[in-house]
């Protein structure tokens, strides 16, 4: 158990939320801290075809973080990504696929700090 939790100011109350979803906080069984830095994501189109237009879309998740006690300070960047192709015919459709692989990276993102958190404690 973590003793405490803290966000930088740039990450969104929508991720704080589920990280204390992911991690329990108890002041008094542990001395280590995470503070969850920056969290962002890019977009990345990719090109292709005679036209040289856009045809697929990369989302880049990245979440820096900091694990922190009296005897550890771990930082560390975590990445990951995802693909979906273009859809200029209905480009509403394209951003509400954005939006969700967003909050699927997000997940993602937390699934893989909480194997830095079972490192460190193990």
């Amino acid at each position: 158990m973590l003793e405490k939790i803290e966000f930088g100011s740039s990450v969104k109350d929508s991720f704080k939320g589920k990280t204390v979803k992911y991690f329990s906080t108890n002041s008094s069984n542990s001395n280590l801290s995470l503070k969850i830095l920056n969290v962002k994501f890019k977009k990345k189109n990719y090109y292709g075809g005679t036209a040289a237009r856009a045809k697929q879309i990369e989302i880049i998740g990245e979440l820096q973080y900091n694990f922190v006690n009296s005897a550890l300070n771990k930082n560390g960047t975590l990445k990951t990504s995802s693909w979906i192709p273009v859809n200029e015919a209905n480009p509403l459709s394209e951003m509400l696929a954005q939006k969700t692989i967003i909050e699927e990276l997000e997940f993602i993102l937390l699934e893989k700090l909480t194997e830095e958190y079972w490192l460190i404690e193990s």
